[in-house]
């Protein structure tokens, strides 16, 4: 195997015999604990876009430093994507009804009696805005 993959005898029982790296052990437990400092904040730390990969990390590594630990932003970051953890942020309220108009206001004939007595008592829909060169 060794002439295959065109290492010498020592090389590949060095490798064979040394187990994991102080890299990845380490790595396996910052993976840990990025992973619970993760879940505790319900997955809101972080970036949203792994793209944005300055950023990703900072809150985390904060959290991490408090309790101790050195690891870097940049790291944090590296093991996010790596695992595939992004943040989750819900879409901020936006208002779309502006009450403050000049517009008429149709009357309210149903006035919250929805159990009409009798079929084609009462009809229903809901309203569309579709936007024109003229305005909604």
């Amino acid at each position: 195997m060794c002439s295959v993959l065109k290492v010498s005898r020592s090389s590949y029982y060095r490798w064979f015999s040394g187990g994991p790296s102080n890299r990845s052990i380490e790595n396996s437990l910052f993976t840990d604990l990025i992973k619970e400092v993760f879940e505790l904040s319900s997955q809101t730390y972080g970036s949203p876009r792994p793209e944005s990969f300055a950023r990703i990390g900072e809150a985390i590594a904060e959290q991490l430093k408090r309790k101790g630990y050195k690891i870097s932003k940049r790291e944090v970051a590296k093991l996010m994507l790596v695992n595939g953890w992004r943040s989750k942020l819900k879409k901020r309220f936006k208002v779309t009804t502006d009450s403050n108009h000049r517009y008429p206001v149709c009357s309210n004939y149903l006035n919250r009696n929805f159990t009409p007595k009798s079929l084609n008592e009462v009809w229903v829909s809901d309203i569309t805005y579709i936007r024109t060169a003229a305005g909604w």
